[in-house]
């Protein structure tokens, strides 16, 4: 009788269960009938899926590669309206100040600002038209330089809290209005140098702009070296405007842009540091990520080259006069003092002195040097080689003079 009653449960697919139930079904031993499927279950021929899903997308556009002969697969690649909006598409609120934002308004005014302190130190009368041009070229190429920076970088400034606001990130600017508002403002940049001043001026404008688009925006992800990259852009803003005014470039303006290089590193440094875990988050390569100490140690190695440079070398090539470098001593001080306190302590609040005070130091260091040039007399006017020989001569013939007065 037991046997009987296996048979028929392994006829019908049951068995033995550890669980509460006595039994368990197998369904891959059942015997129940199979029911037909219905006629919308069955599959669809090929020609009709295609059809039907060329219905269902109708915000697809199919751009036909085929040529005019037709072979016998054609292929259709099919991009969707979707993809191809993301370029031109544009949610904004207020163009005027997406554009004002786009070209990082007044990170360029500063700039701009540089190239004008570079035009005023140049040993030649002021001209208007040359003045405007370098201030208003270096303006615009800043701009175009600031979009292409958004355009390749939106999609790490979207990782950053700092940069999540920018206008590409949330989409009020296309990346194709981005695009041709840098190529205009660009060219137009290039072209005023060029036509208002001289060809040296517009050369260095498009140099500085293939440098930041080109070589320092990628390699920040790629390089530590990013950061002398950026340095080499923060100084050639001056020697246009030098180069604007004097058609050529001579040891001051080398020198001029030498203060330059030097500011952008205890700048940028102090900026940084507190930034590290975002620029880490978003892949870049900087100082403050890859090597702390480095990043310490070049703010007050600048900080004490700056202090050499407008002490003296500013008076010895002839950039700014001695009283610069005796006006300009308890500025680059505090900067060094500021610098190795981030180098000893380096926290939040040592490295947002350091940045802060960066940005109120630039702009002492360039008017100081405006009144030290505009208030030069005939002999302060001369080089300072020349003026220390002359000086030596005159004090040797007063020597003479006295003994020859004292003999008779």
């Amino acid at each position: 009788m037991l046997s009987r009653h296996i048979f028929q449960c392994s006829r019908l697919g049951f068995a033995p269960s550890t669980s509460q139930a006595v039994f368990h079904t197998s369904t891959g031993n059942s015997v129940l009938p199979r029911a037909k499927p219905l006629d919308e279950e069955m599959p669809a021929p090929a020609a009709s899926k295609s059809l039907e899903s060329k219905k269902s997308r109708p915000d697809s556009q199919i751009l036909d590669l085929s040529s005019g002969k037709r072979h016998k697969k054609d292929i259709d690649i099919i991009v969707t309206d979707q993809y191809l909006q993301q370029w031109y598409k544009m949610e904004t609120k207020s163009l005027a100040a997406d554009y004002l934002a786009l070209c990082k308004s007044k990170l360029s005014l500063f700039v701009a600002s540089t190239a004008t302190c570079g035009f005023l130190m140049a040993p030649v009368p002021v001209a208007a038209a040359p003045l405007a041009a370098a201030t208003i070229g270096t303006f615009l190429l800043s701009s175009a330089a600031n979009s292409c920076n958004q355009l390749l970088e939106a999609p790490y400034d979207a990782q950053m809290r700092r940069t999540q606001s920018r206008v590409l990130v949330v989409h009020r600017f296309s990346p194709l209005h981005a695009f041709t508002f840098a190529g205009v403002t660009g060219m137009t940049g290039i072209g005023l140098l060029a036509y208002y001043a001289n060809p040296l001026a517009a050369a260095l404008g498009a140099l500085n702009w293939f440098i930041y688009a080109g070589v320092y925006t990628p390699m920040k992800r790629s390089h530590i070296g990013c950061t002398w990259a950026g340095a080499v852009v923060g100084a050639i803003p001056p020697l246009m405007g030098y180069a604007a005014a004097t058609g050529h470039l001579d040891p001051a303006a080398w020198c001029l842009a030498t203060i330059l290089f030097s500011w952008q590193f205890p700048h940028f440094n102090g900026l940084s540091w507190n930034l590290r875990g975002d620029y880490s988050k978003a892949g870049y390569r900087v100082m403050c990520v890859t090597n702390e100490r480095l990043c310490r140690v070049t703010s007050i190695r600048h900080s004490v080259a700056l202090l050499g440079l407008c002490s003296i070398a500013a008076p010895l090539t002839d950039l700014t006069t001695l009283t610069f470098a005796i006006d300009s001593l308890p500025v680059n001080a505090y900067l060094v003092y500021l610098s190795y306190k981030f180098y000893k302590a380096p926290d939040a609040k040592n490295s947002r002195k350091l940045f802060f005070y960066s940005l109120l130091h630039l702009p002492l260091i360039m008017l100081l040097m405006g009144i030290s040039n505009y208030g030069r007399n005939e002999q302060q006017k001369e080089p300072v080689v020349e003026r220390i020989t002359n000086g030596y001569n005159r004090m040797i013939d007063s020597v003479k003079s006295l003994t020859t007065s004292s003999t008779v």
